[in-house]
């Protein structure tokens, strides 16, 4: 059985350790957050006085998966994803250029102009590891890398069958970016 936690737990839980101990030696935060975590962690994945559970304040789980990128990982990932996705949009750009007159990339950032349905951002969040969506039609969206694709953990989409939807609606053939 694969471990799950609630991503908003972590961030109510490093609100909520002190700076100082009782003796006022003052304790960097960063090393309180840390060893509250670790036992946290432990705790929500069987270890010591775990209950077996996953941790809950909105609902959210988030498999271990996610939460055990690396960050190396997650640039490279991130990175090789939007430039394969540009790639796709340029080419169907090249084919439709009244349709999607301009695609983008630079530092982490897409841009793709759909003059009938508007502007979508696709934006790297190194520190969530996350890409982010801004869509014209469905709004903000986030999503992380589990299972090997791009997938909204609070819905389940998947960031390229998004993006198949909704330009499939202003494009007269069918629209199957991969990654």
């Amino acid at each position: 059985m694969q471990a799950v936690i609630r991503r908003r737990s972590l961030s109510l839980l490093a609100t909520s350790v002190t700076r100082t101990t009782t003796r006022t030696r003052t304790v960097p935060t960063a090393l309180l957050f840390n060893v509250t975590q670790q036992r946290w962690l432990a705790s929500k994945n069987g270890g010591p006085g775990s209950t077996g559970g996953p941790g809950s304040t909105d609902g959210q789980s988030v498999p271990l998966e996610v939460l055990s990128l690396s960050m190396d990982t997650y640039h490279a990932r991130s990175d090789a994803f939007l430039e394969t996705v540009q790639d796709q949009l340029e080419a169907l750009s090249d084919d439709h250029p009244h349709l999607v007159p301009d695609v983008e990339l630079t530092q982490g950032v897409m841009t793709v102009m759909v003059p009938s349905l508007g502007t979508y951002v696709l934006n790297k969040q190194p520190p969530n590891k996350q890409i982010w969506l801004s869509s014209p039609v469905s709004g903000p969206n986030r999503f992380d890398l589990y299972g090997g694709r791009w997938v909204s953990l609070r819905d389940g989409q998947d960031l390229l069958q998004v993006l198949n939807k909704e330009l499939g609606q202003v494009i007269p053939e069918p629209v199957e970016l991969e990654a």
